[in-house]
Parts: C-alpha cells; sequence; structure tokens
C-alpha cells in the first residue's frame, strides 16, 4: 500500500485565508506539474502551475518524505518539497478542498546510482533499495557526507574483492562512522562478479562504512543459514567494471598490521549520487 504524504496550501492575509476585494476568491485551479530531476532520498522540487493558487487547495505526494511548501511562490505558481523514499511508480495528487481532483501527475523514482572517482578510472554503481533499504541508506548518508571522499582501497585479493570504505589517505582512520547496521544478506542479492556489498566482522549485524566489489562470483559469501548469514550485497557495477579487474593487478603486501594491502595507493577521489 502506497504510504500518502499531503500537505494543505494555505495563505494567510492578515487573519483571513483568502485576500481579495470582498467578492468570494475564485476557486484554484492547477493545470501543470513540473517535477525537476527525481533522486531517491534526495529533496525533489515540484512547481505546481494554474491559477488562483493563493487559495487553500490540497497536494499529496506518495512515498515521499517531509513534504512542505516553499516560499518563493505566486498566485499562479506554487512550489513543494519532499524526499522520495522508496522507487517505483509515484504520483502527486492535486484537490480542492472539499476533495475535487483537480490534476495527477505521475512520476518514476530509479534505483539510486552513485558516480565512484578513483585514481584508476570512474565506476557508475546502482543501487537496490527495495532489496535492500538498510544498506543502501546507510551506504547513501556516508555517500552524500562525503565521507569516502579521499579514501583507500586497502584491501586487494586477485579472484576474490577489492575492499575500501575505511582509511584515509595518510593511512587513518576516516572519521565520522556511525553505528553498525543489521545485516541484510537474505535479500535474493547474490556476490556476483561486479556486484558491491558491504563488509563486516564475524558478528552478523558489525557493517558500518566498509564495503567491497566481487571481482568473481563468490557464491561462498551469500546467505546460507542463519548460522551462516553471509554479506549484504545491495548494487551492481553498470559501467567502469575494468577499473576493478586494473585494481585487482596491483601488487600487495602486509603493511600497517595489514594483510593484503596494495603497495601503490588506489585511491576513492570520491563518491557521488548522481541519479
Amino acid at each position: 500500500m502506497r504510504n500518502f504524504l499531503s500537505v494543505a496550501l494555505v495563505l494567510i492575509c492578515g487573519a483571513l485565508v483568502s485576500c481579495g476585494n470582498g467578492n468570494n476568491a475564485s476557486l484554484p485551479n492547477v493545470s501543470e506539474i513540473e517535477i525537476d530531476q527525481v533522486k531517491y532520498g534526495q529533496k525533489t522540487i515540484f512547481k505546481l502551475m494554474g491559477l488562483n493558487l493563493n487559495q487553500d487547495f490540497n497536494v499529496s505526494v506518495s512515498n515521499c518524505e517531509g513534504l512542505a511548501l516553499l516560499p518563493n511562490g505566486s498566485d499562479t505558481e506554487k512550489y513543494l518539497t519532499c524526499t522520495p523514499s522508496a522507487v517505483g511508480p509515484a504520483m502527486m495528487v492535486a484537490k480542492s478542498i472539499d476533495g475535487v481532483q483537480m490534476l495527477i501527475k505521475n512520476f518514476e523514482v530509479p534505483n539510486p546510482q552513485v558516480k565512484i572517482s578513483t585514481n584508476f578510472g570512474d565506476l557508475t554503481v546502482e543501487l537496490y533499495p527495495a532489496s535492500a533499504p538498510i544498506t543502501v541508506n546507510n551506504y547513501l548518508n556516508y555517500v552524500n557526507a562525503k565521507f569516502y571522499s579521499n579514501t583507500l582501497m586497502h584491501r586487494i585479493i586477485p579472484q576474490f574483492v577489492v575492499q575500501g570504505g575505511w582509511l584515509t589517505t595518510t593511512v587513518g582512520e576516516q572519521t565520522g562512522a556511525g553505528n553498525p547496521i543489521v545485516l541484510e544478506s537474505n535479500n535474493g542479492l547474490k556476490n556476483m562478479r561486479g556486484s558491491i556489498a558491504m563488509a563486516r566482522t564475524s558478528a552478523p549485524n558489525s557493517a558500518s562504512t566498509q564495503f567491497y566489489f566481487n571481482l568473481v562470483d563468490n557464491s561462498k559469501l551469500d546467505y546460507q543459514s542463519e548460522s551462516s548469514p553471509g554479506y549484504a550485497v545491495f548494487g551492481q557495477i553498470l559501467e567502469g567494471l575494468n577499473v576493478i579487474d586494473i585494481m585487482a593487478q596491483i601488487s600487495t603486501a602486509t603493511l600497517y598490521g595489514l594483510a593484503n594491502f596494495p603497495t601503490s595507493n588506489v585511491i576513492v577521489k570520491s563518491i557521488v549520487q548522481i541519479k
């Protein structure tokens, strides 16, 4: 069932709900709705156009949190914002105060994508919040806080994984890590070549910031049972698979007390949500 949020658009002039010359105000009419680029987990702005929009009317948006009216509107334009909380079809509905429908705007919230820029090239990675919502939201929170900027891929094992999300380029622990999250490994997603998953300790619910890319199909990392829960996959490389293959060719050694540490820096320059 869709979760609808609604907001009443009200302009108050002095102590009055409507302003005018004493005559009955004309009824509002929403004739068009424009939407800027829709990103999962990012604020989206909706532009409502029509007539008499300084009069009261109602708007609802499915699967969008924090619906609010922005102040830079007029009698013919109103702006609202909210944050999409689910991927897939969504809907904005404008109704009069007495419930008469004026306009419906259908739109699509795509799976989020991030661009990972490294000193060996760029990757585009699609994330799957419908399958791993806690994991995706956790990762995007770090992405949008720029936590991963100028960090290292600190573990490389050929024919296995490339792992990062922990150390700075000066080989210090990156600050700003939050609490560990619940393991979502039993979500139907597999540790296949090019997939991204969360690294963790031996404790199932211990993942926080570290992630890895599968260089090959690693079915042994998948969920097997409650006693062998595996690791949570939450996305897939769309472009740049060759980049992790190049990384996998770098020699490694035991450095800074860490096994499989690259002898040449593999730097994540930035990760940005692009969709």
